[in-house]
């Protein structure tokens, strides 16, 4: 497949029927009628997968399944991986000949929140 000569670089991304409940923090997309920038990490038959960098996570048990308590719960940004299926993916375009891409002004990136101006 084409895409797999652009694993670990950035993709811009058009979404179509993308469901509601999958807005917001734990996709890092909260605007998919516009294009999104993300790191490509894998693709396959039923869809591809893409890095959020920006997911947000405050753990509440340790490792042993103790409870933390609640005034040593620290909120940690973390480097998620997201599988979008193809049926909610509109079109895909690549950078074949750029090391380095940036965010044009059609472009938001994933698992950052949109300029509310």
């Amino acid at each position: 497949m084409h895409l797999d000569n652009f694993e670990d670089k950035k993709v811009q991304i058009k979404f179509r029927n993308f469901p509601e409940e999958m807005k917001g923090d734990v996709t890092g997309i909260y605007e998919p009628e516009e294009w999104y920038l993300a790191k490509l990490v894998k693709s396959e038959n039923f869809g591809i997968w893409v890095e959020n960098p920006c997911y947000k996570r405050t753990m509440i048990r340790d490792e042993e399944g103790t409870v933390i308590p609640q005034e040593e719960q620290i909120e940690e940004t973390c480097i998620t991986h997201l599988l979008i299926r193809w049926e909610y993916i509109s079109s895909i375009i690549t950078f074949p000949e750029k090391s380095r891409v940036g965010v044009d002004k059609k472009a938001h990136l994933i698992g950052f929140q949109p300029d509310n101006d």
